[in-house]
């Protein structure tokens, strides 16, 4: 976990709302809010459809509109709402002042083109510097990384490299620029096991010594645990429960959240199976008009499927949107 040096937000995500051209009956991305301070790691946690990786997306201006289109709220990047700026503006920003880590980096790296050519590519295009000394900071960010004989990868195409190898570059080239906001979507997810850990501990140490703040967007919760600072649950496009990593793991308090801790599989001795949260995700078209985990929540009653659910606030900065908040008086009474 990392560090902050101030407690003014460095992106501020406020009521952001987001639908599709021809499904619009209910929102993609539901009124989301949450914030991250310079130097400190967000960690965006759901299941697959829960709308992390479009949020994420929607961030970098990478997605095309339409048939995307923000129908509400802003995301205040440096006291600058991302979602008003121009193209342009939005390309100047991309790479430099923010950048992204893909899932994949064999489908985010162009095969066509040397490794080495892409990072310089990025470093000119927001930097007046000539080819040679662009050259020297990508060698020098391939060895930052941990490239072996970074001259010889330099002249690789992605396809001569292995998965670690390839994240890493993609790494290298994230970090170029020494944005100011990392994003990292599941960074390590097709990587085994022993190369997830090297490069989350990559990626933290980085991110100590340059003091970017960063959202990782993951449903592992064994990394959440490592590098979080800040935790957002995310459900169906709307954010059940923030806090941060101490009280999301010591006091989750949204019957989603809980959910997943129940499923973690453990190396200490179990006595019973391991816990499920039944049935999926409701596509857009079937969303409950109150709360969206109400079909496959264990507590929801009628209330729950009619009405939104108010927000409530264990301690300053943990926050719960149910019904059923606090959950241990529920339990108790139950």
């Amino acid at each position: 976990m990392t560090g902050t040096t101030t407690s003014q937000p460095l992106l501020s995500v406020e009521d952001f709302s987001l639908n599709f051209s021809g499904m619009e009956k209910a929102n993609l991305i539901d009124g989301i809010s949450f914030s991250v301070l310079p130097g400190q790691t967000l960690c965006l946690v759901g299941e697959s459809g829960c709308g992390k990786s479009v949020t994420s997306l929607a961030l970098m201006g990478l997605l095309a509109s339409p048939p995307a289109r923000v129908k509400c709220g802003r995301a205040l990047f440096n006291g600058r709402d991302l979602f008003t700026l121009s193209e342009r503006q939005r390309a100047d920003l991309r790479g430099n002042e923010i950048a992204m880590i893909f899932q994949e980096p064999m489908t985010s790296l162009n095969p066509s083109l040397t490794v080495g050519h892409q990072i310089v590519e990025g470093i000119r295009r927001h930097n007046a510097v000539s080819s040679e000394d662009a050259r020297a900071r990508a060698l020098e960010m391939l060895e930052l990384v941990r490239i072996p004989a970074p001259e010889k990868r330099f002249d690789a195409y992605p396809h001569q490299m292995s998965g670690g190898m390839r994240q890493r570059a993609m790494i290298a080239m994230a970090l170029a620029n020494s944005p100011k906001l990392l994003i990292a979507d599941e960074p390590t997810t097709a990587l085994d096991v022993t190369i997830q850990a090297q490069i989350l501990a990559l990626v933290s140490r980085l991110q100590r010594e340059t003091g970017t703040a960063m959202i990782l967007i993951t449903h592992d919760l064994s990394v959440v645990a490592e590098v979080a600072d800040r935790v957002a649950v995310m459900y169906a496009g709307r954010i059940v429960e923030t806090g941060s990593v101490e009280e999301i793991f010591s006091d989750p308090q949204h019957p989603y959240t809980l959910g997943l801790f129940g499923s973690v599989p453990s190396l200490g001795r179990r006595t019973g199976a391991l816990a499920t949260i039944e049935g999926s995700v409701p596509p857009l078209e079937k969303m409950p008009a109150g709360c969206r985990f109400a079909t496959r929540c264990p507590f929801a009653d009628q209330r729950c499927h009619r009405e939104a659910p108010p927000r409530y606030e264990p301690t300053p900065g943990h926050q719960v949107t149910c019904w059923y908040a606090p959950l241990e008086d529920h339990v108790r009474a139950a």
